[in-house]
């Protein structure tokens, strides 16, 4: 049947409860992935570390235990992100349409893999470029001393960054779906867009050309993954309005 399913008709308390209940499965999920991932947390923070500063201090006495838990927390989330992912599903999905539910499923699935790629993207290339970089501005008598709470908000910060950058396909998939994005649009500001990709790499990264254009490379990749999903998605809107158009005709 299409249309909206019976669960969707439930009342306002017991949707509350539903979502009540769906917290707590994801906060429940999140918490068993830090447990597990807390026995790799010293493993992860001493390669991050090592990727990043070279070393690291802490100033209190629990400055050690917060940043494993932070990692433990931080890799644990990525760890039940697609469960996470999974049960927002299940609680918005019941009330969108047969066909709502046919587009954002698979738009839900390509976001978490491309939320996972700019993640990797900044811990094995970017994030670590960029803090030797910053590191370099030092001189004989201003060197590094780095608290690692300090480290570990920077390596996380540009991660998440990275991340939703990386949304950009789907945003515009988005666009070009709600008619305000066209492949020709794409196109016809390909140059407008290269510049505005490499102002905003200056803007993100150091100052400095080769973490510039370490960036920049991803986000034109992007751009054109971007336009070809704008093609895909036009060309099929386009493709029923035109046998609709024939069928009209042929009337």
């Amino acid at each position: 049947m299409t249309g909206r399913s019976v669960e969707a008709t439930m009342p306002f308390l017991e949707h509350l409860e539903e979502l009540r209940r769906t917290l707590i499965y994801i906060f429940a999920a999140v918490f068993v992935g830090a447990m597990v991932c807390w026995v790799l947390s010293d493993r992860a923070l001493t390669w991050l570390i090592a990727n990043t500063s070279g070393q690291a201090i802490f100033m209190k006495p629990q400055g050690a235990f917060m940043a494993r838990l932070k990692v433990s927390l931080i890799l644990g989330l990525l760890l039940m992100l697609p469960f996470v992912f999974y049960k927002v599903w299940a609680f918005v999905g019941p009330g969108l349409l047969d066909t709502e539910r046919k587009v954002i499923l698979p738009g839900v699935i390509f976001s978490v893999l491309l939320f996972y790629a700019g993640v990797t993207f900044s811990y094995f290339a970017l994030t670590p470029l960029m803090v030797k970089v910053l590191l370099g501005f030092g001189t004989a008598n201003l060197t590094s001393n780095i608290e690692i709470g300090f480290l570990l908000d920077l390596v996380f910060s540009i991660g998440l960054a990275c991340g939703l950058v990386f949304q950009l396909p789907l945003v515009t998939a988005f666009l070009t779906a709600i008619n305000v994005v066209t492949p020709l649009f794409l196109r016809h500001y390909w140059r407008h867009a290269v510049v505005l990709i490499f102002v905003t790499a200056a803007l993100l990264t150091p100052a400095d050309p080769l973490s510039q254009i370490l960036l920049a490379v991803p986000l034109l990749f992007l751009y054109v993954l971007s336009y070809i999903v704008s093609v895909v998605i036009y060309r099929g809107k386009k493709k029923p309005s035109e046998e609709g158009e024939t069928d009209a005709a042929g009337d």
